[in-house]
């Protein structure tokens, strides 16, 4: 009986086995063959050490090709601790040349990981003192910095790029994926306590530098208006302003100026509200350069014509509440073009209620008030109106002249732009193309008009009433001598809180010219000034500072009588750049000229007056020719500037390797040495400007 027992025992044990055996056996075989290649694969992952490296972000830049912001490559130290074999020594040379904290670098070189940054974006002189230590388990890495050579310029609407080279705000966030490249690593093999081993096997993933982006924005443009725009923030100690320049007919945004400003290379030591893109995520009340969009509703729904009068008396009664025009004692009768001209407040509460509620909150919406105008920057902000189920006659007749709603400046200008290129609203935007690093365009952005709001009549009607506000109504200080100019002052209520804030007001002024054929929308607002807060006062002379200089460096020609001030007849200077010089006076002639040549070429390269100034008739035009004469090493051939603006001319003697002494303020009627001179790179050339060329 013990002897079959035994026997059985032995046989459980023995299945036991069997069945352990057939399981290690099973095993054996999905680890040898099933699962190899993948724990092949986390073998070499645990053995190969990648070392990140960042790509360069893509550069951006100007309509002219002028980089605005442009990314370098720098060098960041990290630590591997477990090759650091002193780490207390160590962390005492690194501290010194660091100048961070010994405890700091001593917890990072401590701790019990494959990869530690001690510190990225280093200066290249630091970087190379670490190099000579040659110490044990302290690497390198390429990494981007990015940088914004003009420094403030610009700097709102650029924005920011964080350590880890990814946009923060601005441009560089929203696009971000098209600017921000591929990133690269360098693999290293290391053996298991993390030491890299002798003639390991290696690997090197390039990055791929990101895509460029070019913008609408004009350098000189925007210099211009960030210039004009600090001068009048400077002078009536405002809190801040904007300046919004924009081509009317197709949206795109030539200047966006906004104060206070910042330094994006160091952001970090100026107040966070100093980055707010202003003129896209703050609304305010417009005031009366919402009048326009009134009176196109006005006009275009039929409620009023040109041919319509109107009277007001200084104040009116809505309902139980009265409201006041900025003439106490009122403007009497007017016409419609004249209630414009006037900015009369009792006028436009009549035209409101000619148009009623419906169809006036339908042109709000049409003109964009309500909703955001679509530009490529992130945060824009909508407008804020009384919703319409709501809205009582007093809230039409207060709307009517601009308060009560709010808007960003940007909507403001985009309604304009759809009165001045002929009844279209148009997608304000920044970016034109995006390039590979090559040049090659690889996206082109077209955008078409949204919809028509207005018909090419009433646009025309509303253009001469807006050109009649600066040459006889309430924007006189706007005027450019030689052009015609249409455009709206602007005096608000600041609302603070969702409440009137007393005794704060928004200056503002938005027009554009010339007024018979509009190249350029222009809005000026100047937020909180002290002292004069009229927007006729304040922000009309900055309007005509920008817009006098703007239109000469676009050389848009004046629009001048053919007989000036004494009675002399003047003409128009033609366009003979190109000819030869023979023809080109010839044409001069025709057409009441002479013409004198400059240099020893054929045919004219530049002249002086350009062409379509008015001058007096016989008045001598110069015709510079250059030739094909080359300039020996060291020297650089003078570019004439004869006839261009003080921006312009600087900015051609720069490109040419020169400098300028200016006097004088307007066109530039003299240069010594004179064009197609050759004189040693770094030379200053002084020249004389002139705000009249005819004379």
């Amino acid at each position: 009986m013990g002897g079959i027992l035994a026997r059985k025992r032995v046989g459980t044990v023995l299945s036991l086995a069997a069945v352990c055996f057939l399981l290690l056996l099973a095993r054996l075989v999905y680890v040898q063959f099933i699962w190899a290649e993948e724990l092949g694969q986390q073998a070499l992952d645990m053995r190969m050490q990648d070392i990140p490296i960042q790509p360069r972000r893509g550069v951006i830049y100007d309509r002219n090709g002028h980089e605005l912001a442009f990314s370098i490559d720098v060098e960041s130290v990290y630590a591997i601790p477990a090759q650091i074999k002193e780490p207390s020594e160590t962390a005492k040379v690194l501290s010194e040349i660091l100048g961070m904290k010994h405890d700091t670098v001593m917890s990072i070189l401590t701790r019990k990981s494959a990869f530690e940054w001690i510190k990225r974006k280093i200066p290249d002189d630091i970087a190379r003192k670490i190099k000579e230590q040659r110490l044990s388990g302290i690497g390198f890495t390429q990494e981007s910095m990015r940088v914004w050579p003009k420094s403030g310029l610009l700097a709102q609407t650029l924005g920011i790029v964080g350590i880890d080279n990814d946009g923060l705000e601005g441009l560089e966030y929203e696009y971000d994926r098209v600017l921000r490249g591929v990133p690269g690593k360098f693999t290293v093999e290391v053996d298991a306590i993390g030491e890299a081993l002798p003639q390991s096997q290696k690997g090197y993933t390039p990055p791929v530098q990101g895509r460029n982006l070019i913008l609408t924005i004009d350098e000189v443009i925007q210099f211009i208006a960030e210039r004009e725009l600090e001068t009048k923030v400077k002078e009536c100690n405002a809190e801040g302003g904007v300046v919004i320049a924009m081509n009317p007919s197709n949206g795109e945004i030539l200047a966006l100026a906004m104060r206070p400003e910042y330094d994006p290379n160091k952001y970090d030591e100026y107040p966070t509200a100093n980055r707010r893109i202003r003129a896209i995520t703050d609304s305010f009340p417009p005031g009366s350069t919402f009048k326009p969009v009134t009176a196109a509703a006005g006009l275009e729904c039929g409620a009023v014509s040109p041919a319509d009068t109107f009277y007001c008396g200084g104040s009116m009664r809505v309902g139980p509440d009265t409201l006041h025009c900025h003439r106490d004692d009122g403007h009497g009768s007017q016409t419609f073009y004249e209630v414009i001209q006037n900015s009369c407040n009792i006028g436009f509460v009549q035209i409101a209620q000619r148009i009623g509620i419906e169809s006036f909150y339908k042109y709000i919406e049409l003109f964009g008030i309500t909703s955001p105008t679509g530009i490529d920057l992130p945060g824009e902000a909508s407008g804020i109106i009384v919703p319409q189920e709501s809205a009582k006659p007093i809230d039409l007749a207060v709307m009517s002249y601009g308060q009560t709603l709010q808007a960003t400046p940007m909507q403001i200008a985009a309604s304009l732009a759809a009165i001045a290129n002929g009844g279209y609203m148009v997608v304000p935007h920044l970016v034109r193309e995006v390039t590979d690093n090559y040049g090659n365009v690889v996206e082109s952005k077209n955008y078409e008009p949204v919809r028509q709001v207005l018909s090419a009549k009433t646009a025309e009607e509303l253009r001469i009433a807006l050109e009649r506000v600066i040459s006889d109504g309430t924007g006189r200080a706007a005027y450019v001598p030689g052009y015609r100019l249409a455009g709206k002052t602007g005096t608000s209520n600041k609302v603070v809180d969702g409440k009137i804030a007393e005794g704060k007001y928004i200056a503002s002024f938005a027009g554009f010219a010339p007024a018979n054929q509009p190249r350029l929308v222009l809005l000026v607002m100047i937020d909180e000034p002290k002292g004069d807060y009229y927007g006729g006062i304040v922000a009309a002379p900055v309007f005509s500072a920008v817009m006098r200089d703007v239109l000469r460096y676009l050389e848009i020609p004046p629009q001048e009588d053919t007989v000036d001030e004494g009675g002399q007849e003047t003409v128009s200077v033609p366009d003979v750049v190109g000819k030869d010089v023979v023809a080109a006076q010839a044409e001069l002639r025709e057409n009441g000229l002479s013409g004198k040549k400059e240099g020893l070429g054929t045919s004219v390269v530049s002249q002086f007056p350009i062409a379509g100034a008015k001058v007096l008739k016989d008045t001598n035009v110069i015709l510079y020719t250059e030739d094909d004469e080359k300039p020996a090493e060291g020297m650089v051939k003078v570019p004439s500037i004869v006839g261009l603006g003080l921006t312009q001319a600087r900015a051609k003697l720069v490109d040419a390797g020169l400098s300028l002494s200016a006097q004088g303020k307007g066109f530039c009627v003299s240069q010594e040495p004179p064009g197609g001179s050759f004189v040693p790179k770094g030379t200053m050339i002084k020249a004389i400007f002139r705000m009249d060329v005819g004379e």
